[in-house]
């Protein structure tokens, strides 16, 4: 036990012997010990000098223990202090330089176009539960996702939000009544702000494309920023409206509404028929009028028409 101090056996045997036993001279502790007379006084000198036993004439007594090792648990405290702070430091550089190797563990750049295409099929084969996307134009990589028609064949969840300027391309080059016939939930966004692909929450593929230069893509497996990417996906998507726009899309209170706006009525009538604020109204209409894809009542009036969304 008194190792820590500097003590060897030898020593910490002659001190406890001197604190349990009355005051002895060398040659009656060499002989208690059972060790060299010419060994135990070395030892005796040795615990002189460091203050745990004192000489009386010829007697040697033990220096009581708190006199004796309370410096040296004071040392051993600071010197402990001093270690903690140095760990304390170094567990702040480590957890520094931890967050900047996740980052880059997290963020994979893949590059050209064979390889961001391989990429993209195999996080969508790996996924199990569910792949949200937002799409817009340019679109580089292929339409004809067969990844994606085994993933829906199998039961995965599609949820895609598409910018209008793609609803509007004739002939149908994405495949969009392909994906709604065949289960994917899709709405459509006035703007979307960047493409991306989610992968069960888990992955996020992001294209970096454009028809003038080598195709991109990142990567991100884990993170703040794929935390981020999973509520711009969710934020977008609701304030999306359904696609594809028919009289099935109209719940009734958006018929009721619907109706009141072609009878002309104003928000604030509008507002008072249903019990509702004219805040939420107004909120209302424009979600009507993005359904529509359309800007003003009068055209809207004028696709529910054309729709028969009544």
């Amino acid at each position: 036990m008194l190792h820590t101090f500097g003590l060897d056996d030898l020593e910490e045997n002659a001190y406890l012997a001197l604190l349990r036993l009355p005051a002895s001279d060398e040659r009656d502790l060499s002989e208690r010990l059972g060790r060299p007379a010419e060994t135990v006084s070395v030892a005796v000198d040795h615990l002189v000098k460091e203050g745990f036993i004192r000489r009386a004439g010829n007697r040697l007594l033990a220096v009581q223990p708190d006199v004796a090792f309370g410096p040296g648990l004071l040392r051993r405290h600071g010197e402990m202090q001093r270690v903690q702070t140095f760990i304390a430091t170094l567990m702040e550089e480590y957890r520094e330089r931890s967050a900047l190797r996740d980052a880059r563990e997290a963020v994979e750049v893949v590059i050209g176009a064979a390889e961001v295409m391989a990429r993209w099929q195999h996080l969508q084969r790996a996924a199990q539960k569910e792949v949200k996307s937002l799409a817009k134009e340019p679109i580089v990589i292929s339409a004809d996702n067969q990844a994606q028609r085994v993933a829906m064949a199998s039961g995965i969840v599609y949820r895609s939000v598409y910018e209008r300027t793609m609803i509007d391309v004739p002939g149908d080059p994405y495949q969009l009544a392909w994906s709604a016939a065949n289960g994917e939930l899709m709405r459509i966004a006035t703007d979307v702000p960047t493409k991306l692909m989610i992968f069960d929450g888990r992955a996020a593929f992001v294209p970096l494309m454009s028809a003038s230069v080598e195709p991109a893509a990142l990567v991100i497996t884990s993170g703040t920023l794929l935390g981020v990417l999973n509520w711009v996906f969710e934020t977008v998507w609701a304030g999306a409206v359904p696609f594809p726009a028919t009289e099935n899309t109209l719940g009734p209170e958006e018929q009721r509404l619907l109706s009141l706006i072609i009878a002309g009525y104003t928000d604030r009538a509008i507002s008072k028929q249903f019990g509702l604020s004219h805040r939420t109204v107004q909120r209302r209409v424009r979600q009507l009028t993005r359904l529509a894809g359309v800007e003003t009542r009068l055209q809207l009036v004028w696709h529910a028409a054309k729709h028969d969304w009544l």
